[in-house]
């Protein structure tokens, strides 16, 4: 047996004969013979040598070896198993092979200890961002199992926003876990359950991706449960989702945020003081604390409409399902939106990296901004450098460390100059961007694969970046609203595709459906993604709104906002 002979022999050992050449071990060629010189190897008992190496290796060495000798001279790998090829003498167990010979029976010292899979969980998908999710996991092995803490039996709508476990599994998710229907959603028992999961399935869970704003609550909490490092700083996780706690965060690494109360009366008594302390003049912003896609955010312009909305968040559930504690009073900050999409990863020069800005035009309607269309712009242009530069310090600020982050903030543009400034934000997300946004940059900015640097990322692997994440194209995202309420009779101008620049659009009321005035982001009628030249794609946001009709048939009950759950588009 030669099973013991992989240390190394001094060329000139008289034991190397012996130890490398004897009947027992096979050899195959690793270089091929055009660049070996034909030289005669003067060694002892040379003739023996290439005769059992020659005899022993026709198969690998063939007619063309013209002289056996020169195999001494091949860099060659060694292995264990029984050799493909046949022998008269005796079995062999160590021998040496190119990396392409195929060892039948491997010899095993003892039995292997199993081989854990890694595996990845994506916390309340979407299904249009986790079918390119699913996608980026399979190439690199991984095992999907989705964790969907509120389940949807079917009852609710927009089943690719909110879908149930047969969708889930449909798309390609290898794995469903639940909590049981209507009870509330338990991370340390869903912890427990994954933990009993991976010892029975032999898995090895490597990340946790937080795939919608409510999520953010629970994923870093969940990963660190589960025993892994690639988690947002766990101290400031109330600092990714409370927007109170975001302020003072932000504010403590010396970036600008507006002014804020926090407002607990239930009849709104509370705001004048809070309006005289903070030196502020209407009009102000009333909002929810712990809200998404623009629910719930009040723009007031008197002390009655500051009461009414602020007693109104405070003694009713947020767009979260929770039950809200206060509201939050701010400062109205002048100058457009905007919504910077960073990744963060320990792999990237700066810690974070902007991939894509967008700038979003509104107007003013139904007592707040509301969104028209959303354009994406090039974070390499100076005019956006500010911008950028805050982005990132607000993603520091709030420990955001692996993954991806979008981070809403508001800038005036200055003319003298040629560039935005003095950014303040509005929030920040620890989590992909809503409304495709990540889908619509891999599809405009070269090179640029969000969806494998978001696995990457979660897992603690280094992502890969493009040479410049400068569009080749211009993407919006388009709101069409319905300028009525009441219950939908008829549709014109739905069918988007006719646009030139289309992409892809959804529709989310059908005939039949409640439909409102547009105010926030799930009371519109439809959404359009739109890709091509400047010109192109704003000439087609316009036909897209204005040859959009509705007729409706009235109804007595107004909603304040959309009976929808909250959503996909922020």
């Amino acid at each position: 047996s030669h099973l013991n002979t992989m240390s190394p022999i001094p060329p000139n050992s008289p034991d190397r004969r012996g130890h490398m050449r004897g009947q027992s071990i096979s050899e195959a060629i690793l270089a091929p013979q055009a660049v070996v010189p034909d030289v005669i190897i003067d060694t002892k008992d040379e003739d023996e040598i290439s005769a059992n190496l020659a005899e022993h290796h026709h198969a690998i060495i063939g007619a063309e070896f013209k002289n056996p000798n020169n195999i001494i001279k091949q860099p060659t790998l060694a292995t264990l198993g029984d050799t493909p090829f046949a022998h008269e003498g005796d079995k062999l167990e160590h021998h040496r092979v190119v990396a392409t010979e195929f060892v039948a029976n491997p010899v095993q010292f003892e039995a292997p200890e199993p081989i854990l899979q890694n595996a990845l969980v994506l916390l309340d998908p979407r299904i249009p961002d986790c079918t390119h999710l699913i996608e980026a996991g399979r190439k690199r092995g991984l095992m999907i199992m989705a964790v969907v803490p509120k389940p949807n039996d079917g009852s609710k709508a927009l089943i690719d926003f909110y879908p149930t476990a047969e969708a889930l599994l449909e798309v390609g998710m290898h794995q469903v876990y639940e909590p049981p229907f209507g009870s509330k959603f338990d991370v340390v028992e869903c912890a427990a359950n994954l933990k009993t999961i991976e010892a029975q399935q032999n898995l090895r869970f490597l990340g946790v991706v937080p795939c919608r704003e409510s999520a953010v609550d629970f994923s870093d909490i969940l990963g660190a449960l589960l025993g892994l490092t690639v988690v947002n700083d766990l101290g400031l996780a109330s600092a990714r989702r409370d927007k109170g706690l975001m302020k003072v965060a932000v504010a403590n690494a010396g970036l600008r945020v507006a002014k804020y109360a926090r407002l607990t009366s239930g009849d709104g008594s509370d705001v004048i003081k809070a309006i005289e302390e903070l030196d502020l003049e209407y009009p102000v912003v009333v909002k929810t604390p712990r809200g998404m896609s623009t629910m719930d955010v009040f723009i007031c312009n008197n002390e009655e409409e500051a009461k009414t909305h602020t007693a109104h968040i405070v003694r009713s559930v947020g767009p979260d399902g929770r039950r809200t504690q206060y509201a939050l009073l701010e400062e109205f900050i002048n100058g457009e939106e905007f919504a910077i999409n960073l990744v963060a990863s320990p792999a990237t020069p700066r810690g974070v990296q902007v991939t894509d800005v967008w700038m979003y035009h509104k107007i003013f309607t139904e007592g707040t901004m509301v969104n028209t269309f959303q354009e994406m712009v090039d974070p390499h242009d100076r005019a956006y450098a500010s911008l950028v530069q805050y982005a990132e310090g607000v993603c520091r600020a709030v420990g955001i460390k692996y993954g991806m982050a979008h981070v809403e903030l508001k800038a005036e543009f200055n003319p003298t100059i040629g560039r935005w400034v003095s950014p303040v934000m509005i929030e920040v997300g620890a989590r992909l961007p809503g409304g495709r946004k990540t889908i619509m940059a891999s599809q405009t900015i070269p090179g640029w694969y969000p969806f494998d640097a978001i696995v990457d990322a979660h897992c603690g692997f280094p992502i890969r970046m493009p040479p410049s994440f400068r569009p080749a194209k211009k993407a919006v995202q388009c709101y069409i609203p319905s300028d009525k309420n009441g219950i939908l009779k008829s549709i014109e101008g739905d069918d988007f595709d006719r646009l030139p620049t289309h992409n892809c659009h959804i529709m989310l009321r059908k005939i039949g459906d409640k439909v409102v005035r547009a105010r926030d982001l799930m009371s519109f009628a439809a959404y359009v993604w739109l890709i091509g030249d400047d010109e192109d794609v704003k000439r087609d946001v316009k036909r897209a709104r204005e040859e959009f009709k509705v007729e409706v048939e009235p109804i007595a009950d107004e909603p304040d906002r959309c009976s929808s759950p909250a959503s996909y588009a922020s």
